[in-house]
């Protein structure tokens, strides 16, 4: 039974002030929406395979093995 809350503005603007959004805003942005779809997978993928290529490469540093140099201080 309540009625919704109403604006009323304070103060009168021209017409011409109204916004209004062009299409072509609109269809850019439509476009650019379906583009991120279409690659974020090829992104994703792409990422995937970066992570397999680094764990087959060698890796830059490497453990040391035989070193007696560290329990001495103990």
């Amino acid at each position: 039974n309540r009625r919704p809350s109403v604006y009323l503005p304070t103060r009168e603007f021209p017409s011409e002030q109204i916004i209004v959004t062009e299409k072509t805003n609109i269809l850019l942005r439509y476009l650019h929406q379906q583009w991120d779809k279409k690659n974020a997978a090829k992104k994703r993928d792409q990422e995937q395979g970066d992570v397999e290529g680094e764990n087959s490469a060698p890796p830059r540093k490497i453990a040391r093995t035989g070193s007696q140099d560290m329990t001495e201080d103990t």
